[in-house]
């Protein structure tokens, strides 16, 4: 579980964040918002949809792992359980997907991640934090609240 401490020292350093899905096969629109951010290294979360769902994108820097800035990243839901892990090092250049290919990650450089969320209407709010060598050295954290609903505004 995150500490207040840490939670709000990610905060600090970050400014808020507004997103939406954004691609070219519009399988939902989303609108997001989020806290903290801001690192050199966490560089952005926010969600992007995919052919049939919408997923949860994480860029962080190609530098993160090779300097030791962080080991990994964690993404928890509302009520602080896990969801996943993503070791930084042992999945370092294997992302075939490029930021450039949705605009919100474009121009920004970097690893980008997706964690699978489901097809619309998904809806969550997820604490994402760059994990140091330790368990407990939290570098930075993002708190992101989304709704993303079908395209056309339809229930599955």
């Amino acid at each position: 579980m995150l500490s207040r401490r840490a939670f709000l020292g990610g905060v600090a350093g970050g400014s808020g964040l507004v997103a939406g899905c954004l691609g070219t096969e519009n399988v939902a629109h989303c609108s997001s918002e989020g806290l903290g951010g801001g690192s050199q290294h966490l560089r952005r979360v926010a969600p992007i949809e995919g052919d049939e769902q919408v997923a949860l994108g994480v860029l962080v820097s190609e530098e993160a792992a090779a300097e030791g800035a962080g080991r990994a990243v964690t993404v928890r839901n509302r009520d602080d359980d896990l969801v996943t892990t993503i070791p930084l090092s042992d999945n370092r250049d294997m992302s075939e997907l490029d930021p450039d290919d949705y605009s919100i990650f474009s121009p920004e450089e970097g690893e980008l991640y997706a964690v699978p969320l489901g097809r619309p209407p998904v809806h969550g709010e997820y604490t994402v934090a760059l994990i140091g060598p330790d368990d407990d050295d939290v570098r930075a954290t993002v708190r992101l609240r989304f709704n993303c609903y079908a395209a056309d505004g339809t229930l599955p």
